[in-house]
């Protein structure tokens, strides 16, 4: 079974989405957690750097969408 230049570039991106997404669930967001826990924050300070964990997994679902998007 042969694949065109469309089917080449739809493997590229489900490779492109996989590996972005374990690199956000699996270095990412555990080294962002660790880097927050042993600041030792506290307060307004601990709070907002609390949600960096948060927004790189968002940011890691919009990135994955605009790509799988973006190929069509």
């Amino acid at each position: 079974m042969k694949m065109g230049k469309k089917g080449n570039a739809s493997v590229g991106t489900v490779l492109a989405v996989v590996i972005g997404i374990i690199l956000v669930v699996g270095v990412a967001i555990p080294v962002s957690s660790e880097v927050i826990t042993s600041a030792n924050l506290s307060g307004l300070s601990s709070t907002i750097v609390g949600f960096i964990p948060v927004f790189l997994a968002i940011g890691g679902l919009v990135l994955a969408a605009f790509m799988v998007a973006g190929r069509k």
